[in-house]
């Protein structure tokens, strides 16, 4: 059983789904689990137990089911109001057949609101993707840029495209969004919150190179003769054909190259690295130094998935990740940076469910704040 269909069947099994045997094997897979660690001490315990009884109080009404705590100083809450789910991709929009009057191929936006995604074309044109039903969003020498109906983004070429390509485009998620996008190449990216990204309309010369702000995961198309490039802040990315993960979000702090699948090499201050799958490359800006980690691939594609995961994560960690989805500002009391939390939750459950379960660790509390409008909201971090 892998992970993701561990989750889902213990969504199953809180909603009261599960047959017999769909129960023995939950509960048979739980210790071996890659987000449980093997030892459990009796400061665990006790937190366990402490948080238990918060939730029997809390939700009593609700059907009883198994927490376990496995990290030292750190609480994992897993409880029943949503925090296990259905794994789903990228929010899909709803959208209408495409209906584009004659001769028109590129949609001029009048005014572009910041909180939908914006595709900006190598003119300056600014094509709001949110608003824009499906079809041909503009087409020019052979090449066609398509909202498809999914409310993806998708590049095609006819024929062969001469010359060296220098018009870019670009691609920017707002807050409490992703976004899916194919290059003109077959690459496939996912696009975090609060990300953009910059990439040529189609791909000439002797590499493919983009440039990311935020988070992003890519499937490259291969091509040993023209080699996939990601610059990410001091950072480069270079692969052939592969499968990784890169953050970058400079609240978070370092860059994190994860490899899923086939090899990546990575060139920072002067520095090169190799990096095999399952592996996490992370370079800071105070150092020259490519740190090679083991690296947890659930919980670096969890946001693709759509779902947080915390692993022995800081409360600013945590807080980072959801202000980005939820759009919201956050403020810490004195005492709350250093406290480390786990848990998986679904990001779309609102706001209040997943503050009121992390507040059943006992760690932590929160007030909400709210604003004129939604972006203005406050979260306050309260010991």
């Amino acid at each position: 059983m892998t992970s993701e269909e561990y989750i889902k069947l213990y969504q199953k099994y809180i909603d009261g789904k599960c047959n017999t045997e769909e129960v023995k094997q939950l509960f048979d897979y739980e210790d071996s689990f890659q987000l449980i660690d093997a030892q459990e001490t009796t400061e665990d315990f006790a937190l366990k137990t402490r948080i238990s009884n918060r939730i029997e109080k809390e939700i009593a009404t609700k059907r009883s089911f198994k927490l376990w705590y496995r990290y030292a100083a750190a609480a994992v809450v897993i409880v029943s109001i949503g925090v296990f789910l259905t794994l789903k991709q990228s929010k899909e929009i709803s959208i209408e057949e495409p209906k584009l009057a004659n001769g028109v191929t590129k949609p001029v936006a009048k005014k572009i609101d910041t909180t939908v995604t914006v595709l900006t074309l190598a003119d300056g044109t600014m094509v709001p993707l949110d608003e824009i039903k499906s079809g041909v969003l503009s087409e020019d020498d052979g090449l066609e840029i398509r909202k498809v109906k999914n409310g993806e983004l998708s590049y095609h070429t006819s024929g062969q495209l001469i010359g060296n390509n220098k018009s870019l485009n670009r691609i920017s998620i707002p807050k409490g969004a992703t976004y899916k996008l194919t290059l003109a190449d077959g690459t496939k990216v996912w696009l975090n919150a609060a990300s953009s990204l910059s990439y040529p309309s189609h791909f000439s010369g002797d590499e493919r190179l983009v440039e990311l702000t935020g988070e992003a995961y890519f499937e490259v198309a291969k091509n040993e003769r023209m080699p996939f490039k990601v610059k990410v802040r001091n950072t480069e990315v270079r692969v052939l054909g592969t499968h990784f993960n890169v953050s970058s979000y400079a609240e978070d702090g370092p860059v994190r190259t994860v490899l899923l699948e086939g090899s990546v090499q990575l060139a920072y201050l002067g520095n090169q690295k190799l990096l095999k799958p399952g592996y996490q490359a992370v370079t800071e800006g105070n150092s020259s130094n490519i740190i090679l980690q083991k690296a947890n691939t659930l919980q670096a594609l969890s946001w693709k998935n759509g779902y947080f995961l915390f692993k022995e994560n800081s409360i600013v960690e945590v807080m980072n990740q959801i202000a980005r989805w939820y759009k919201v500002k956050v403020v810490y009391e004195d005492g709350v940076e250093g406290k480390l939390f786990g848990g998986i939750y679904d990001k779309s459950k609102n706001l209040e469910e997943l503050l009121k379960g992390l507040e059943l660790t006992g760690l932590v509390k929160f007030k909400i704040e709210e604003g004129v409008s939604s972006e203005e909201r406050r979260v306050i971090v309260m010991d």
